[in-house]
């Protein structure tokens, strides 16, 4: 039996397409286990969108380094953005015995048994890579990956040097996918890409993908992840607005709050623009969910651009913010923009928009509380008598009891609770 032991770094994309590689080794005599832990095969599914995911990048690529001195027999693989961008840093490292690029990553089964590989330019991919996935590692509910690759290039980000241009999976092949999760017990799919919003299948974009699930039978919840802003259609509002299944959330790559900011980091879109997205959305789905990205300290973001942000972001009606520092990427423009703003500021700025998410977070549960709104999620786990999940509206909830884990339960919000709320769960 062939022990593997697969660690993934960053976003939900990678999530689904680890899924995948594991998945490619159905009907061998294989054993996933914890990375830790004594393997034949790891495998390293790593990030590049900071320089900190490259740096745990590293890391796990010296454990399995470590654990293979102690095996000589076992092999190191590895794949992902970091891969893609770096692997002459990979290879420096010494000891790893295959680099794949993001393209072939789902075939390194197969890689492995026919023994020839090369690496490829991600930059010549046109094609959607579909393998199909029947269970996810360590995951309660499904990440689904429907587009890949990224032709914005703003001005801070390499991800679409390590992803490629935007390409699109068939919709008979979504619905596919989506359906062999369902038969695999999954009632929540969270639908993923690398930039969503650009989906499409001939006339076919992400609205005729929501009502294709909805459609589904068994199929509870439908989770969307993180769209650019300017992409937000009024379809993609009516879906939110009218779909049964599909979970009132929305996270936004928001980036920065300040016109000027924006420009530089070559955005499209203003903020104007923003607001006017937030009202509409706010006045469809007074409950919804709103999260935002920003990026604090892009070169030349001034106190006066700074404070821009942090007012409009206190003005919006959020739930919550992901905030990051400002990593600097090899050969993007905005590596070398002047003015680059020191790691002590940044740090001064990520802890002001992090105290601010915490009031916002805090303020949307008690708004939801006080309406008493309706909430739904899926059972995760057990927790000191309670059953956790995560809602629909993007809170985990404290149920009292131990209820049937994988169940669709609906509760209304009693109190904040920990990180989130307790419910009272409706008969």
């Amino acid at each position: 039996m062939t022990r593997i032991a697969i660690a993934t770094l960053g976003c939900k994309t990678n999530a689904y397409e680890s899924a995948a590689i594991v998945g490619q080794f159905d009907g061998q005599d294989v054993l996933v286990v914890p990375f830790d832990e004594p393997a034949d095969l790891y495998i390293i599914n790593t990030c590049t969108v900071t320089n900190r995911t490259d740096f745990k990048s590293r890391n796990l690529i010296r454990k399995a380094l470590q654990q293979k001195a102690l095996n000589p027999l076992a092999k190191v693989i590895v794949t992902g953005c970091y891969a893609q961008r770096s692997p002459g840093e990979i290879e420096a490292m010494g000891g790893v015995d295959l680099i794949v690029d993001n393209q072939s990553k789902l075939d390194i089964a197969t890689i492995l048994r026919e023994g020839s590989y090369q690496f490829g330019d991600i930059m010549n991919v046109t094609e959607f890579s579909y393998r199909p996935v029947s269970s996810m590692v360590d995951h309660s509910r499904a990440f689904q990956k429907i587009q890949d690759g990224c032709d914005f290039y703003c001005a801070y980000c390499a991800i679409p040097y390590a992803r490629g241009h935007n390409r699109s999976a068939k919709l008979s092949d979504v619905v596919a996918q989506a359906r062999l999760f369902v038969d695999s017990g999954y009632k929540e799919i969270v639908l993923g890409g690398v930039n969503l919003g650009l989906y499409r299948d001939g006339t076919n974009a992400l609205p005729e993908v929501i009502q294709a699930l909805h459609d589904i039978e068994g199929l509870q919840l439908i989770r969307l992840s993180s769209l650019e802003p300017q992409l937000i259609t009024q379809e993609i509002i009516s879906s939110l607005q009218n779909g049964k299944k599909l979970c009132p959330h929305l996270h936004i790559a928001l980036q920065s709050g300040c016109d000027s900011v924006l420009g530089r980091m070559g955005r499209h879109y203003d903020t104007g623009q923003i607001r006017d997205l937030v009202d509409k959305l706010s006045s469809s789905i007074p409950s919804i969910a709103l999260g935002f990205d920003v990026i604090v300290g892009f070169p030349g973001e001034s106190l006066e651009e700074f404070e821009q942000t942090r007012k409009l972001l206190d003005a919006l009606p959020i739930a919550y913010l992901h905030v990051f520092s400002y990593s600097k990427r090899k050969n993007t423009v905005a590596a070398s923009l002047p003015n680059q703003v020191s790691a002590a500021e940044k740090s001064k700025r990520t802890a002001i928009l992090a105290a601010l998410s915490k009031r916002k977070k805090e303020l949307y549960m008690r708004r939801l509380i006080n309406d008493q709104v309706d909430l739904r999620g899926i059972c995760e786990a057990h927790k000191d008598g309670y059953t956790t999940m995560l809602t629909d509206h993007y809170l985990r909830a404290y149920l009292p009891g131990e209820l049937a884990l994988g169940s669709l339960e609906c509760c209304v919000p009693t109190k904040t609770y920990l990180d989130g709320v307790l419910g009272q769960v409706e008969e």
